[in-house]
């Protein structure tokens, strides 16, 4: 057998791993799943119920409480750095802060279980402005039953979630999402 005969023995079988590897990054662009708990989805959070009030600390060190957005639709977006679709969809979050946050709605990203220095060396480099807090012990994924990463949640005026959406989103998602909280 010649040399060049060997290499096309070889060949399928390099097409079956690159195919298996595109399969794998296909997936993983979805959401991202976690070895630590991420939040287990040990919680019962359902449309229609009140979100789960909570307080954190921001970025500053101030601390937030949840309950002091009632009166505005709230985008709160559950994440990590480490995860590659929530990197991917912060710009877009970016763009839709921008364009409502004039209009009552607020974006509130919880990230879980990382170090504050890392969250903000990755909030100041992207030139993100929105609220951030941290969710250093990741009871407040618990009680949003957060099984995957990015999780957002709408909440309504009334502090009722109105629309989930697990895995990474465009803008336009976004705004379709934003648009079931404001009605």
């Amino acid at each position: 057998m010649t040399v060049l005969g060997k290499r096309n023995v070889f060949r399928p079988k390099w097409r079956v791993l690159e195919l298996l590897a595109v399969v794998v990054v296909l997936l993983m662009a979805q959401a991202c799943f976690s070895s630590q708990d991420v939040g287990g989805g040990q919680g019962n959070i359902a449309l229609g119920q009140h979100a789960p009030d909570f307080t954190l600390a921001d970025l500053n060190g101030n601390r937030v409480n949840f309950s002091d957005f009632r009166g505005k639709v709230v985008f709160i977006n559950f994440w990590a750095t480490w995860c590659p679709p929530c990197r991917a969809e912060m710009p877009e979050i970016e763009a839709v802060y921008q364009e409502y946050k004039d209009r009552d709605v607020v974006v509130l990203s919880v990230d879980i279980l990382e170090l504050e220095d890392k969250v903000r060396q990755f909030v100041e480099k992207g030139g993100y402005s929105w609220v951030f807090v941290m969710d250093s012990t990741g009871e407040i994924s618990k009680d949003y039953a957060i099984g995957a990463i990015p999780t957002s949640i709408f909440v309504d005026v009334d502090g009722i979630i109105r629309a989930v959406n697990i895995g990474a989103m465009t803008k336009r998602v976004m705004e379709s999402r934003l648009a079931e909280a404001m009605k």
